[in-house]
This record gives structure tokens, C-alpha cells and sequence, in this order.
């Protein structure tokens, strides 16, 4: 399969879709980019957890170095 090909079949979607009625246009167009969005969404919601949970490792680890308590540890009552 050739980039010609797929260059093809991808125009002659865009004339078909381009050649249906309004309300069809935006059925697809929900269809298509209402799950696109949704895995978007989860794949940078991925990316941020992962970068603050390594700067929250980074934090908690030169903390528990001063005597500071980390997440989860209770602190004395006599502090």
C-alpha cells in the first residue's frame, strides 16, 4: 500500500462526508472526535500524575532527610 493510495481514500472520505447534510456532519464529527478527546484526556491525565508523583517522590525523600514527616506518618503529639 502506497502514501498514494491512502492520500485517496482519505479524500474520498472527506468529499462523502463533505456531501451529507449538516446533522450528519456533526454526528460523525461526535462520533469520531468524542472518544479521540476522551482517550486525549486520560493519556495527559497519565503524564501529569506521573510527573508530579516523581517530584513528589523527590520532595518527601530529601524531607524525610531533615526529620520532616512524610505522607502517611502522624506526627507526635509533643511536637
Amino acid at each position: 500500500m502506497s502514501w498514494q493510495t491512502v492520500l485517496d481514500v482519505i479524500d474520498a472520505i472527506e468529499s462523502w462526508v463533505a456531501g451529507q447534510s449538516y446533522w450528519i456532519q456533526v454526528a460523525l464529527l461526535l462520533a469520531v472526535l468524542g472518544p479521540l478527546c476522551y482517550l486525549l484526556a486520560g493519556l495527559i491525565d497519565r503524564v501529569v500524575e506521573a510527573v508530579f508523583a516523581w517530584h513528589g517522590r523527590r520532595d518527601r525523600q530529601a524531607g524525610s532527610a531533615s526529620g520532616a514527616p512524610t505522607a502517611g506518618e502522624s506526627v507526635p503529639a509533643d511536637r
